[in-house]
């Protein structure tokens, strides 16, 4: 006898539920650049560039102070600016309406229901991102209700969510109809953009550092190229790297491939493939290693796809491939013997 076929795994109780408003990010990104630029210009006035002996390590405490002052202060920066939206600025227009309760929570085959929000299918349910060091509290990233944050045992509910995401679209032949599949969107452009500027401005702070190393003492000039370049580099570098890692969640959309034509369920692509060039690359630099779909239509806005290797991802691939959209990967290289 067969053993029965497994069920497939649910999760329904009561939790509590919170909409995240994501709209303010950057405001508050802002603020901090604001702040960590003044930290920065402060460490430049306090060093002095001709001290010697004892002065040096003086120094170095100093730095050492104002590093520590900027990790604190970063976060009553980030409170500070909370505090200024909630209570002395106007609401954005089109902002989702804040939800806040205990409410029964379903999760399962036919999808993922909120009480209080509504339905919605799996194919608009984009991600989920867990918390650092928190068992209790997961975010699930959807296209209708945005951001989530659930205040339930993650161990329990992460699981059954991330069962649905991995299975991908519909299970039905590439050929015989709709493919849906999950993928974060991102600007080759402006990642590839960024990395080089963190090339220039590394450069550049090298080149000062030279520059003054007659003034410096060879001890300061050896600290400054060893520790302030690659600090240079690195502080420009997070800003792309983040959008592959910290902020990735956010950028995830669900697309549909119909026949030759890929579009977005949030309607912002729709992308006849035939008139459009498509490529499978692959990304590789210091601290950054992934591969992507790059498609650019005659017309319209371009497309750059990170993909991650999931299951709804490989099954995309496979379509383009088997729809004759993109080349097959070149076969391994012969092994004689």
């Amino acid at each position: 006898m067969h053993p029965p076929p497994q069920a497939s795994p649910v999760f329904s109780r009561q939790v509590h539920v919170t909409r995240i408003d994501g709209t303010r990010i950057w405001p508050t990104l802002v603020a901090c650049a604001l702040y960590s630029a003044l930290i920065f210009a402060v460490m430049v006035q306090v060093v002095d560039m001709e001290a010697t002996g004892w002065r040096i390590a003086l120094d170095m405490l100093v730095w050492l102070g104002l590093f520590a002052v900027w990790m604190v202060g970063l976060v009553f920066v980030v409170a500070g600016w909370a505090w200024v939206e909630t209570r002395w600025l106007r609401p954005a227009k089109g902002r989702p309406k804040p939800f806040d309760a205990s409410t029964q929570v379903d999760v399962g085959e036919d999808g993922f229901a909120v009480q209080g929000l509504g339905h919605i299918d799996w194919i608009d349910v984009l991600t989920i991102e867990g918390i650092p060091d928190s068992d209790s509290y997961l975010i699930v990233h959807t296209r209708p209700f945005g951001k989530l944050m659930l205040t339930a045992p993650v161990d329990e509910l992460a699981p059954v969510v991330a069962h649905y995401l991995s299975r991908g679209g519909p299970a039905r032949p590439a050929h015989a109809g709709t493919l849906q599949s999950r993928a974060m969107v991102f600007c080759w452009r402006c990642f590839r953009t960024w990395i080089w500027a963190g090339y220039a401005l590394a450069g550049a702070a090298g080149i000062a550092v030279l520059g003054h190393a007659s003034d410096a003492g060879f001890v300061k000039t050896v600290v400054a190229l060893c520790v302030l370049v690659p600090l240079v580099a690195w502080l420009v570098w997070a800003i792309p790297l983040a959008q592959l890692s910290t902020f990735s969640p956010s950028r995830v959309r669900a697309f549909e491939l119909d026949g030759t034509l890929l579009r977005s369920t949030d309607g912002q692509w729709h992308i006849d493939l035939l008139r459009a060039r498509v490529s499978h690359r692959r990304a590789n630099g210091i601290g950054y290693a992934f591969s992507f779909l790059a498609i650019r239509p005659e017309s319209g806005k371009k497309l750059d796809l990170a993909l991650e290797g999931g299951a709804d991802q490989s099954a995309l691939l496979h379509a383009l491939i088997d729809r004759g959209l993109l080349p097959p990967p070149p076969p391994p290289p012969y092994a004689e013997g």
